[in-house]
């Protein structure tokens, strides 16, 4: 066992130590990053899986056990979350395709369709429109121009963790908002 991730965790637990858990998730981040990027292949889910396993530890800190390596924990909950993103994809994935057949059946389809395409293009503008202006701007560069957050941080002088950090946060803010918007049927 890593003596010093232990320590880590323990100072974390035990008086809520944030530097003991940015040295944890500067001496974690990229490698998790890495495995996870080889098993998604999408940078901004993987910023996203990567960043919401440190959240929940920095969330979860007074409860963690951590009996073993510090490191194992990590990768199997990386694991874990990755299992996760692939079973909400192809459950996603199934419902567009049972929608696209149910569509092909109905004749007012397409102006339905169009209609509710307009509405979610709406709230997203709205909800860019609330953002700050550099997570609007990185979250666009990223989207609409497809630059990878390397370019980005390039382009606009900031680190390229900052810039997934708020391609990150933009995407969880749009994903919010759509979510309160959700119609079940």
């Amino acid at each position: 066992m890593n003596e010093s991730d232990y320590e880590l965790i323990k100072l974390m637990r035990e008086r809520d130590d944030k530097p003991a858990f940015q040295l944890l998730y500067n001496k974690y981040w990229d490698k998790l990053y890495s495995i996870a990027l080889a098993k998604v292949h999408d940078e901004d889910e993987v910023s996203d899986i990567v960043q919401d396993l440190f959240v929940t530890i920095w969330v979860k800190r007074k409860e963690l056990n951590i009996n073993g390596n510090v490191d194992l924990y990590l990768y199997r909950s990386l694991k874990n979350r990755i299992t996760n993103y692939y079973k909400k994809k192809y459950l996603i994935e199934e419902k567009v395709n049972e929608l696209s057949i149910n569509a092909s059946e109905r004749s007012d389809w397409d102006a339905e369709n169009i209609c509710s395409y307009k509405e979610v293009e709406l709230i997203i503008n709205n909800e860019l429109d609330r953002m700050p202006d550099k997570m609007k701007q990185v979250f666009l560069l990223s989207r609409d121009e497809q630059l990878s957050s390397k370019k980005i941080s390039e382009m606009l002088l900031l680190s390229d963790q900052t810039v997934r950090n708020q391609i990150s946060k933009a995407i969880k803010r749009i994903k919010i908002t759509l979510e309160k918007y959700r119609v079940t049927g």
